[in-house]
């Protein structure tokens, strides 16, 4: 696919979640992904989110101009927005992880490098960071 783009972006939200909050949205982004042909996942963390999606540049550009008027979260800020050649989660219209979880601490690989706060003070100067975080979540759901 000529047109494949990847945005990874990092935001705020105005509250923390709870579980039933966060199984809400993702089941919401799974259907509109799927319909939109976007693929990709999702990780929160005590109030902070990042977020890859890939799929054909302009449905990614519109949703997240969509995503960055939710109400439910604030300060949006891009850190990978590129073209690309094949999808890392090719699979997946959204997949997702918790990363505040303790049963994520037990499974084989975890690293303190998944403790880091999703925002873009942690991100900002190196974005290939954040690439590398989800990449530890390639292969898992």
């Amino acid at each position: 696919m000529d047109n494949l783009y990847r945005l990874a972006y990092v935001s705020s939200a105005k509250h923390l979640f709870s579980k039933a909050e966060l199984l809400a949205l993702l089941s919401q982004a799974r259907d509109k992904n799927a319909s939109l042909g976007i693929t990709g996942m999702l990780l929160y963390k005590e109030g902070n989110f990042m977020q890859l999606i890939e799929g054909e540049k302009t449905a990614i550009h519109a949703l997240f101009a969509a995503i960055s008027a939710d109400p439910r979260h604030h300060e949006s800020v891009v850190m990978v927005d590129e073209p690309i050649t094949e999808r890392l989660f090719e699979n997946w219209s959204m997949g997702f992880y918790d990363l505040a979880d303790p049963a994520l601490q037990t499974l084989p690989g975890f690293s303190p490098f998944m403790n880091r706060r999703l925002d873009s003070e942690t991100f900002g100067d190196d974005p290939t960071g954040c690439m590398a975080l989800f990449q530890l979540f390639r292969g898992d759901r």
